[in-house]
Formats: C-alpha cells, sequence, structure tokens
C-alpha cells in the first residue's frame, strides 16, 4: 500500500522561504531546547565550539549563509523510490516505538519486503531500520533503513546498503575521511556514501546518504579477492573496585552462513578467526595477524583527524586478506567532526587498549609512524588543499535538504597536526587532553572467547580417528549429524552413528566421537540452543593455524641442503647441478633467492618453495633453470613468490616448471601452482606445463613484465592475473582446462596490454577481462576455443587484428556477469573469423556494447545464469 499524497510542485523561491521560514519557527516555537537540537542537526548544523555565544554566532553566520547554500545545492542526484505495503510498514513503527521504550533499536528486530525503484529497474528488496542508537530513528521521518536487493541484483555496485539521514554519519565526515586515505595512497577499504533522493511510499525524505554495506560487494569493489569480513562481539563486561572496565570479547565473521556454505570460505574464517583470538589472548604479536603497513596507515589516519569512534571495539572490521593470510583494518563509523573541542585531541590510538596493543608492535609501529610523517609533510602541499576542494564540492549534494552544512575548518587540521608532531610539548598544545571518557566508556583491559569449533578437533589417537568437541560457548550446543568425506571426496553417510544423533554438549563440556579411520574430513550440522543450524568443516590433523604463509616459519635447515644452498644474510644461493628436494621450503622475510642458470630442482609430491622477499632464476637459451616433479611421485607443491612491498623486483629468466601443483598446507590453500604476490615480476621465456591446480600462473597485486610465456596441458586456467598492471608481449596457450572449464587469460580488476598471443585448443575463454578491467589486446589468433575474446562486468576491451577459428560457441562476448559492476564493453578492429558462421557467434547482452569493425552489434536479452550452468560451467579442481 503506497501512501502518496497529491502534491504541487514548488519551484526554489518557494522552497527556500518554506525552508528558511520553518528555521525560524524551528528557533521560536520548538517546545523544548532538545527539540531545537535535533531540528538543526536534521539541517546540517554542527557546533564547532564550546561556549553559548561561540555557538549563537556560528548559527547566526549558517543562517545569513543558508540561501546561497540552498539556491547553489546540487538537484540532480540519484533518486530512489522504496515502497512497503502498509501492514509491513507498521511493523518498522512498531519496532521504532520499541527503541524509543528500551533507549536502543532492538537486535531482533522485522525484516519486511519491499520494491525499490531506481531510474528504470525495479528491484525486489527486503528492508529493515538500521543502526543501534536512538538518532537513527529519532526524526519524525529520514529513519535509517537497512536494504538487501534480492535475486542478486545491485544499485552503485552493491547488493546490501543502507540510506542514512546524513546528520547520522556527522554529515560529509565518512567521505573527507576516504577522500584523505585515498590522496595519501594509503590503501584502505572504505564505503562508498553517495548522496541520494529519496522517496518513501510517496513521501519525501530528502537527500539520504547511500551508504555500502559490509559485504562481498565492499569488497569487490575495492579492489580485493572474495574472502571475508571479521568484528568482535561482546560477551560480558565487569567493572572492579578501582572503576577499570574489563571486557570478553568474541571474533565472528559477518554473513556466516553464507560463508560456511563455501569451502573455501569456511577453511578461510577459521584462520582469520583464530589470528584474532591469538592477538586478543596475547599468543601472536600484531604484525603477525594484521597488515602491518595497512593497519599503520590507517591508525595514523585516525590520529590526524581525532576519529576516536573507529576505535572502539565494536566499530572496528577486518578483511581477511587470503592471499597473505593477514586482517586488514576497514574504515568503519569514523565519526569524524569539525567541531574544535572535539577534533583536537591527543592520539586516540594511544588510548584505546586495542590500538595500544596494536602499536605495542614494533613493526605496526614504525609503519605508523612512517605515514605520520608522510601525512605531516604533505598536509598544507597535496592533503588539505584536496580536502577543501573536495569538501566544497560535496556538500552542494547535501544541502537540498541540509543547507546549514558547512565546510570543514582546516586549520584545526593544522592544528591538530603541529601539536601531533611536537608531542603536545608547546604552551598551546599542552591544554590539548586525551580523549574524553565523557565522549565514551573506554575498556582497560579485554579477554577472548574462541569459537567453539577453533576447539574442536578431528585426530587420530592410538590408531582411531576422533572427533573432540569442545563446547566454549555460553549456551548448550546440539550437533544434529554428521557426514563422512574421504580422501577421494567420497561422502560416507555414518548412519550409524547417526541414530545416535541429535547430542547436547553444555557449556565447558567435551565430548569425543570415535569415528571411521578411513575419513580424511567430516561435515557436520551443529547449532546453539535457540538458533538454526550451521554447517561446519574439521579436517583430519590440521588445526586452524596449521599452516599460514610467513617467512621463517620453517627453520631452514642448513645441514640438509648445505650442499647446493648456500645462505647468507638475507640471501639463498642455489648452486648449478640437479638436486633433489623432499621438504617444502620457506625462506626467511626479505629473503633474495638466486637460482643460476643449469640447475635443475626435483621436488617430492609435498615439496615445494616458498619465497619471502624477491627471486631472480638467471636461466639461459642453453642452461635453464627447471623446476619438476621426481620420478616416484605424480606433482609437487609448487612455486610461491610474496615480495617484501609493491617496489620488490623478480627476475625470472628461462625458467620451465612441470608438473606443480598448489601448495595444499594446512586450511592456507592458494590456486596457483605458481604464485607471486606483489612486486614487479619482470618475466622472459617461462614454461609451465602439466600444472596440477586450479591457475597454472596466478599473479597477485603486481607489476608484470612478461615476455615469452607459454602454458601446456593446464588443469583449468592457464593465467590468473588479479589486480595487475603492465604488458604480456608473445605468448602461447595450448590445451588449457581439459580436466574442467578453463580461460587462457583471466584478468580481473587489471590494466594490461596482450599482443602476440596464440590460443589453441581451450575449453572456455581464450581472453577473459572481468571486474573493472582495461585490456589492449593486439596480433592474436584464438583457434579451436569455446569463447574467444569475453569482456564482462564493467570491463573494456579495446582489441585490434584478431584472428578467429574453429569457435565452438561464441568469439566475440560482452555481457554482466555480477550485477555489482554493471555492462561490458568491447570494441574489435581488423577482426577476421574464418568460421562458416561467424556472424552468429559474437553476442552483446542489453546494456554491454561490442563494435566489431566499426560496426555494433545488436545487444540481445542474455541469460547469463543459464550460461554458467551449461556451456560456461566450470568443474574446478579441488
Amino acid at each position: 500500500m503506497r501512501l502518496d499524497t497529491a502534491k504541487q510542485q514548488s519551484n526554489r523561491g518557494e522552497q527556500l522561504k518554506l525552508v528558511f521560514s520553518l528555521l525560524l519557527l524551528a528557533i521560536l516555537l520548538l517546545p523544548s531546547t532538545g527539540a531545537v537540537k535535533r531540528f538543526l542537526v536534521d539541517k546540517g548544523f554542527v557546533a564547532t565550539h564550546l561556549s553559548s555565544k561561540e555557538k549563537a554566532v556560528q548559527l547566526a553566520s549558517s543562517l545569513i549563509s543558508l540561501p546561497y547554500s540552498y539556491l547553489t545545492a546540487k538537484t540532480d542526484l540519484p533518486l530512489i523510490k522504496v515502497d512497503i505495503k502498509y501492514q509491513d510498514w507498521l511493523k518498522l513503527e512498531e519496532d521504532r516505538r520499541s527503541a524509543f521504550e528500551r533507549g536502543i533499536i532492538p537486535e531482533n528486530r522485522s525484516q519486511v519486503s519491499g520494491v525499490i525503484y531506481f531510474g528504470k529497474e525495479k528491484y525486489e528488496a527486503k528492508v529493515r531500520l538500521q543502526g543501534d542508537m536512538l538518532d537513527h530513528v529519532n526524526k519524525a521521518d529520514r529513519w535509517s533503513l537497512k536494504v538487501e536487493l534480492k535475486k542478486k541484483q545491485a544499485m552503485f555496485g552493491s547488493r546490501k546498503f543502507a540510506l542514512v539521514a546524513p546528520s547520522v554519519r556527522v554529515n560529509q565526515g565518512p567521505n573527507l575521511f576516504a577522500n584523505s586515505l585515498d590522496v595519501s595512497g594509503f590503501d584502505i577499504i572504505s564505503p562508498q556514501n553517495i548522496p541520494v533522493k529519496l522517496v518513501v511510499n510517496g513521501a519525501d525524505w530528502g537527500v539520504m546518504l547511500f551508504e555500502q554495506a559490509f559485504s562481498q560487494d565492499l569488497l569487490a569493489v575495492n579492489n580485493r579477492t572474495e574472502g571475508l569480513i571479521t568484528r568482535l562481539d561482546l560477551l560480558s563486561e565487569t567493572t572492579n573496585s578501582q572503576g577499570q572496565v574489563t571486557r570478553t570479547l568474541k571474533p565472528r565473521v559477518l554473513q556466516q552462513k553464507t560463508i560456511l556454505a563455501n569451502q573455501a570460505l569456511a577453511n578461510q574464517r577459521q584462520i582469520a578467526l583464530a589470528l584474532l583470538d591469538d592477538f586478543l589472548t596475547g599468543k601472536r604479536p600484531a604484525s603477525d595477524v594484521f597488515d602491518a603497513a595497512r593497519l599503520g596507515q590507517y591508525l595514523a589516519m585516525v590520529d590526524l583527524w581525532g576519529a576516536w569512534h573507529a576505535l572502539t571495539w565494536n566499530n572496528w572490521r577486518w578483511y581477511y586478506n587470503p592471499h597473505i593470510a593477514k586482517l586488514e583494518p576497514i574504515q568503519s563509523d569514523v565519526a569524524v567532526t569539525p567541531a574544535k573541542h572535539i577534533w583536537l585531541m591527543k592520539p586516540p590510538s594511544h588510548r584505546f587498549a586495542l590500538s595500544k596493543a596494536m602499536l605495542a608492535d614494533d613493526v605496526v609501529n614504525a609503519h605508523y609512524l612512517a605515514a605520520k610523517e608522510q601525512l605531516l609533510s604533505s598536509l598544507d602541499s597535496k592533503l588539505i588543499p584536496a580536502l577543501e576542494s573536495y569538501d566544497k564540492t560535496f556538500i552542494k549534494s547535501l544541502h537540498l535538504d541540509s543547507p546549514l552544512i558547512t565546510p570543514f575548518n582546516y586549520h584545526v587540521m593544522k592544528q591538530q597536526a603541529a601539536c601531533w608532531q611536537n608531542d603536545y610539548q608547546s604552551a598551546e598544545c599542552s591544554q590539548i587532553a586525551d580523549v574524553s571518557s565523557e565522549l565514551h566508556k573506554q575498556m582497560d583491559n579485554y579477554k577472548a572467547k574462541a569459537n567453539w569449533d577453533l576447539y574442536s578437533r578431528l585426530n587420530e589417537q592410538d590408531g582411531k580417528l576422533v572427533w573432540q568437541v569442545t563446547n566454549t560457548e555460553e549456551q548448550p550446543l546440539i550437533i544434529n549429524s554428521i557426514e563422512g568425506i574421504t580422501k577421494r571426496q567420497e561422502i560416507s553417510p555414518l548412519e550409524q552413528i547417526n541414530d545416535e544423533l541429535p547430542v547436547r554438549i553444555a557449556p565447558g563440556e567435551t565430548l569425543a566421537l570415535t569415528l571411521p579411520s578411513r575419513l580424511n574430513a567430516i561435515s557436520a550440522r551443529v547449532a546453539l540452543k535457540g538458533k538454526g543450524n550451521e554447517t561446519f568443516f574439521f579436517q583430519k590433523d590440521t588445526a586452524p593455524l596449521a599452516f599460514i604463509p610467513r617467512g621463517g616459519m620453517n627453520p631452514f635447515d642448513s645441514t640438509k641442503y648445505a650442499h647446493f644452498i648456500t645462505q647468507s644474510q638475507n640471501k639463498w644461493e642455489f648452486k648449478a647441478g640437479e638436486w633433489e628436494i623432499n621438504d617444502y621450503l620457506v625462506t626467511p622475510t626479505n629473503t633474495e633467492v638466486v637460482i643460476p642458470q643449469g640447475t635443475t630442482l626435483k621436488f617430492a609430491r609435498n615439496a615445494g618453495l616458498m619465497v619471502f622477499g624477491s627471486l631472480f632464476s638467471q636461466g639461459t637459451p642453453n642452461a635453464p633453470v627447471i623446476m619438476t616433479r621426481q620420478e616416484n611421485t605424480s606433482k609437487w607443491s609448487g612455486l610461491s613468490v610474496f615480495a617484501k612491498d609493491q617496489n620488490t623486483a623478480h627476475q625470472v629468466d628461462h625458467l620451465y616448471i612441470s608438473y606443480a601443483s598448489s601448495p595444499k598446507l594446512g586450511l592456507w590453500q592458494p590456486r596457483g601452482a605458481i604464485y607471486f604476490v606483489k612486486g614487479n615480476v619482470n618475466m622472459r621465456t617461462v614454461q609451465i606445463t602439466d600444472n596440477q591446480s586450479e591457475d597454472g600462473l596466478n599473479i597477485i597485486n603486481a607489476d608484470v613484465n612478461i615476455y615469452d610465456l607459454t602454458i601446456k596441458n593446464a588443469l583449468s586456467d592457464a593465467f590468473d592475473c588479479d589486480f595487475c598492471t603492465g604488458v604480456l608481449d608473445t605468448s602461447q596457450f595450448t590445451n588449457i582446462g581439459f580436466r574442467s572449464g578453463g580461460d587462457g587469460i583471466d584478468v580481473s580488476g587489471s590494466t594490461l596490454t596482450v599482443k602476440h598471443a596464440k590460443f589453441n585448443n581451450v575449453r572456455d575463454k581464450a581472453i577473459s577481462a572481468g571486474e573493472h578491467s582495461q585490456l589492449m589486446v593486439s596480433d592474436t589468433h584464438f583457434n579451436d576455443v569455446n569463447f574467444g575474446l569475453v569482456a564482462k562486468d564493467n570491463s573494456l576491451i579495446e582489441a585490434h587484428h584478431v584472428r578467429a577459428s574453429n569457435i565452438q560457441h561464441k568469439a566475440l562476448m560482452s555481457y554482466s556477469k555480477k550485477r555489482i559492476f554493471g555492462p561490458a564493453v568491447m570494441r574489435v578492429t581488423d577482426y577476421l573469423c574464418t568460421d562458416s558462421e561467424c556472424n552468429i557467434k559474437q553476442t552483446a547482452e542489453l546494456g554491454s556494447q561490442l563494435l566489431v569493425n566499426g560496426l555494433a552489434i545488436q545487444s540481445e536479452a542474455l541469460d547469463v545464469k543459464d550460461l554458467y550452468n551449461t556451456v560456461m560451467k566450470s568443474d574446478k579442481p579441488k
């Protein structure tokens, strides 16, 4: 049921008079100072001083500027309409009424169906109240709403988002903080906050902020590999006789049901939560849990802004990076303010318990100090000019309904920076205090309680396989069913054991179940009392942190391999010759590994090489470097290389690798047999054949310069490059994806030039560009491939001199697979296809573009979901 009311359109002059009159009436007639304050805050007013006189002067100045702010406001904002049936709307109203009674929005709140209209599109959605505190709902309208679109639809790159009044987020504050990160080159994940016009059931709610939720969509648009987001929950709180507060915290992942349903993400969950638990309990230093560089940068930016709110235990959010097995901070509810008396404070990161523990780590602190120095040195020349320009432009988008918003006074930032620099020793700075306890009741100490499954193990004991379940929760744990999994991935129903279930385990108790010894893993449906079932996976003899990629994790045995590996300060140097390696070798951090020409390394099945630092393969045409399996095994555990930073250079010449698999080390399981993370990857004449993993060559977050790459007989994808920039010149891809759907080149979030490439016998796509990639392709030939050149998900492919033959399905395609990104564009010139039906082997989905030899291919409706369930269906190897 819509609640539309007929309304005559008024011109901007009439609207200005109305707003000005309402402001005056509010100030003069509203029955309480609290009501006046709420009205002014909703219109964007933020008091920047404490004294009543200064507040009055500021308000008068804002009122004088109001006509100009209103008349120059940006009006062409995106329009979103939300329709909710009357009976469902009453449920939201009941939650709001309950919030006023309790003083907080109830945790268990109604989620109702709604319809969202945006542009010409109509979206089905689920809607509920957003937030915890009453500022989200204390206005007559403009309540904060949480929206989840159905059917994997997306708006502004998000399927989950909130619509909040700007005043709830201190207006332009979150965007200024995110902009300062961007200007400073700090790659911190930051949710979007986009001003939109909102109409709810026909009622104009004015300008609201479209706030991106913490979800997979946020990770994707911030150029992060699919992963998960973690946070902390409060289990209990105690206060001693001295008034010190101790809180017991429990790490958890967001969207746990979704995470547990995906085996790879479920493994990542265990690692991420175990890392957080180790940090909270002091077992592991911060730099071994968090991305130290990003964490140091984030804390430094928080201190520059006095953004204490971001450091409270409940506002921390972390992304688990599956490549390096560390957690990255995510900008979350920074609540920066132009109020001088709040902004100016001693570094809050030095006061809050969690951030203090982080900075106690020398590595994190070193990155913090480096970021601090960078911010201070660029403040006047770069950061403040950029913020001032952005601020003035952005607030025009909010002025239509919040005309009292004014730009921040960046002289306060200069004062904060100057005092920060001299450690608050000057007379002026000595008056600045720590974060006030009136702003926030901090915790003095914290404890941790881990999830029950992190303390439960599937181990072989005295020749028997035993699943030992320890209930660390505060509620009974109910095991409802168990399913066994053999080493060959065969399912065993375990009927006899399940006949004895369900079984209830009280808090603090441990249960041991004996299972058939043939099993390699189990899948268990378990529920906490009062909550639904969730499926948990346990792998035999594998603790959550059995292996994570860390330099020096396996100490180098200087005697076992001393006859062909010379170890010196920060360097491993191999000797030329043929050598056998029976262990998984992991270098210390910042190690330069040199493999000279004429070296052959033969690895046992579970043996491999992991380099933390830089790799130099010095092969020549007549004496290449060879890495392969030993004669008595089918594969080995591959080569992984982790650069220290983006400037670290690798030089890989004439390297021939065969029969490599990705390392299966505990729950950390990368996709690539050959795996590079960060740095400058320079390759010349590299051959990868018969790999036994999902990707033959996998490069992440790197600059690449590759010449003469050959990949043959790839089990699945040949070359996967995520978030890369650079050039791939002269390459050949033959017999790709013989086990499952496999692409020759698969890029995401990358800018890459591909030239002189040949593809023959590729079971899926020869070249696939996705997730906002830009590819320049030239002098390329596809033969005997299912799909040739494919642009998807807001990617652009510019191709020239392309030849295609023996195309099984489509030679050229442009479409959207992930709706959070949108349509794609492909332009191909000097294109020749020799197949008899080439004219029907090029397709553009509605909304996407495909231009071939100057002619636009007419777009058509395309069932992308069906496409990936049929001819593009993949069976990736485990």
